[in-house]
């Protein structure tokens, strides 16, 4: 007894201290160069406004992935299940992302067979999972790479796929992929503005709606796939 109290507590400490960790970054950006505006180092234009507002946007990003994990691992997370097209919410996120892809000089297909089971699940959260996936896909995927998203009925489940061509996993850290706070490449990850929380999150939704959800990399350099298991409806 004494001891699973002892292991809560340092759970508990480490998050404490992963959370200061991660709102110290942004505030520290956004105190240095109000301080330089104060002390008339550079003017307020819009090129520093708009650096500002992208920390302030960072914070209300990680606090508002903060509450909906503590919601969820508290069990007050409240969905709405029904039958849910999969290959549907995947045509309407897909369309959604195609300019951001575009942008990055990024390849979309989707593969998504026709007559695939309805499964049971939140439609909105499983387009909030898909999101997380894909944003976490673009993160790591180079100019000129494929990500590819895919649909696959099972005898029992619908299995969603996205995978990439980009940095890939190094199998030591699969592990741990889904873990709070936890970055493959925390410098990269950091610069475009992800709060470390993407992949917990989907986890903990899935696992909610009586999912199953795994990571599966060759290594480094080789791509990654993150597959979502659906029960069937």
């Amino acid at each position: 007894m004494a001891e699973a109290l002892e292991g809560a507590e340092k759970t508990r400490n480490n998050m404490l201290a992963d959370i200061a960790h991660e709102l110290r970054t942004p505030l520290t950006v956004i105190q240095g160069n109000l301080r330089a505006i104060l002390d008339d180092v550079y003017d307020l234009d819009k090129v520093e406004v708009a650096r500002l507002y992208d920390q302030t946007r960072q914070l209300s990003r990680l606090v508002g992935d903060l509450h909906d994990l503590a919601l969820l691992e508290g069990k007050q997370f409240s969905l709405s299940l029904g039958r849910q097209d999969l290959s549907g919410i995947v045509r309407e996120v897909a369309a959604i992302y195609q300019p951001l892809v575009e942008d990055q000089g990024i390849s979309l297909t989707l593969e998504l067979p026709e007559g695939v089971s309805p499964i049971e699940g939140d439609g909105a959260r499983i387009t909030q999972c898909l999101n997380n996936l894909l944003n976490n896909a673009l993160t790591h995927t180079p100019r000129e790479g494929e990500i590819r998203i895919s649909v696959e009925q099972n005898e029992d489940t619908v299995e969603l796929s996205v995978n990439d061509n980009g940095d890939g996993i190094d199998p030591e850290h699969l592990p741990r992929v889904f873990d709070r706070f936890y970055r493959v490449d925390p410098d990269r990850s950091r610069q475009t503005g992800g709060s470390g929380l993407g992949l917990a999150i989907t986890q903990a939704l899935v696992h909610a709606q009586g999912g199953e959800i795994r990571a599966t990399s060759p290594g480094i350099g080789q791509g990654s796939t993150f597959t979502i298991s659906f029960p069937i409806s």
